[in-house]
């Protein structure tokens, strides 16, 4: 393959030239590229050609604790993926009581491979850390998983306890691990709970107020403490709260290796969703937030308080979302990893908040660094995978559920108009996805190995 003519971006900068593709590798960069014989050739003129997105946050096929499956299972929630220009997404193994952290592995992998359109990686999930435990952490390793998490500082039955969590964080800094943390405190969100159901405020309007920002900002507040002492590296998973964004930005500028992700439901939404008829479909944990978080949260990624933008794909539909009545038992999560993408080029390049390379360095590159993927992903180099996204900037789209490949069948950005979208998704040297068709095969995708990652 040859893709010509396209504007290429980096995390420095923009350059116009050709991409030679030879077994799924870029094997040529440079102007004006003569194609060889036989070679496929792909017009870019007027486009931008990025590197393909990594979404490090998604929850395909998860069962949850009461027995409900997200709407998109692997394959499907990959199909999604790759029609938004994502060519690789982490997900999540989870142990189950008495499983091994390398067994759990080994089984979430079996379950995607053969049914995923797109390259993955995983993250696991650790409720439990003991001393006699190190072990599990080095054979994670081996296999190719360098991070674990999201560990939950309060969740029914994932909560791992503070002196685990310790240990957990001691030993991961020994053999290379991050931990990613969901940060909620678990004593103030039972007391803001306890609060609404003594006065019977069970509606789903009082979500937000179930799960207040005080509880995120005193758990990252802790974490960066206990980071400090033990002196691991930390990264925040989906942050939502301008404060703890700032606590971040606090504890990076003091020298600590500390990171975190944002997600554009929390960059562009707020928590006035609530208060209409359809709440539930906005219902995730934590949160959505005010607008001064929101323009706070805009900030962090500018200023390097927080590095990546995912989507914490976790798809139901609006039938699964409203089994419940109350607050207490809507299933949490939205789909996003299709719509990722164009919105934040849209609301981000498009409105001056960012710079094209800043896209390129949320979505891409520091994924891969962060996660132990570069440079084999996230960049557009000589001896990468040859994964791109052929993006028009000038595409106009409504953004609607009924032209998105999500099984959920709803988005919480309906009828948002977008510039810029995806025109051709091409995964190794193989086009999956080409203006609004997918054309991959669920035998496409692979696991890729992480390796220690870096901080950014």
């Amino acid at each position: 393959m040859l893709v010509k003519g396209g504007l290429l971006v980096s995390e420095t900068g923009e350059l116009k030239a050709d991409i030679l593709v030879q077994n799924g590798k870029i094997a040529g960069l440079g102007p004006d590229i003569l194609p060889p014989k036989n070679v496929e050739v792909v017009d870019a003129q007027g486009m931008l050609v990025l590197p393909g997105i990594i979404d490090v946050h998604t929850h395909f096929g998860l069962v949850n604790a009461r027995g409900q499956r997200t709407a998109d299972d692997f394959f499907q929630g990959s199909v999604s993926a790759a029609c938004g220009g994502v060519t690789t997404v982490i997900d999540y193994a989870e142990p189950l009581p008495g499983e091994s952290l390398l067994a759990a592995a080994m089984k979430r992998r079996q379950e995607a491979e053969g049914s995923m359109a797109i390259d993955f990686a995983l993250h696991v999930v650790v409720a439990s850390f003991r001393d006699d435990d190190a072990p599990q952490l080095s054979s994670l390793v081996d296999y190719g998983i360098t991070s674990v998490g999201e560990i939950f500082t309060a969740h029914p039955s994932l909560k791992i306890e503070r002196a685990d969590l310790r240990r957990l964080m001691a030993c991961a800094r020994e053999v290379g691990v991050l931990v990613t943390m969901h940060a909620e405190d678990d004593d103030v969100l039972a007391e803001a709970q306890g609060r609404l159901r003594a006065k019977g405020q069970l509606d789903k309007s009082y979500h937000g107020l179930s799960r207040p920002v005080e509880a995120e900002d005193r758990a990252i507040a802790w974490l960066i403490q206990m980071a400090k002492e033990v002196r691991c590296p930390l990264y925040i998973v989906h942050v939502s709260s301008g404060a703890g964004c700032k606590l971040i930005a606090q504890a990076r500028q003091a020298g600590l290796e500390v990171m975190g992700e944002t997600c554009p439901h929390y960059l562009l939404l707020t928590d006035s969703a609530y208060q209409g008829e359809n709440a539930g479909a906005f219902i995730m944990n934590p949160p959505l937030r005010r607008q001064v978080d929101t323009e706070l949260l805009w900030e962090g990624i500018l200023n390097g308080a927080l590095q990546v933008v995912t989507t914490d794909h976790c798809s139901y539909t609006p039938a699964q979302k409203t089994l419940a009545k109350d607050w207490c038992d809507v299933f949490p999560g939205v789909p996003g990893v299709e719509t990722l993408l164009p919105l934040l080029y849209s609301e981000g390049v498009g409105k001056g908040r960012l710079q094209l390379s800043d896209l390129v360095r949320l979505l891409a590159t520091n994924p891969a660094r962060i996660f132990g993927l570069y440079p084999q992903k996230g960049v557009l180099e000589i001896g990468s995978d040859a994964d791109m996204v052929i993006f028009d900037p000038n595409h106009e789209v409504t953004i609607s559920a009924g032209s998105l490949h999500s099984a959920a069948n709803y988005t919480p950005f309906e009828g948002w108009r977008v510039r810029g979208y995806p025109k051709m998704t091409i995964l190794r040297g193989q086009v999956i996805y080409d203006r609004g068709i997918f054309c991959g095969t669920p035998t496409h995708g692979a696991f890729v190995k992480a390796q220690k990652g870096v901080i950014v």
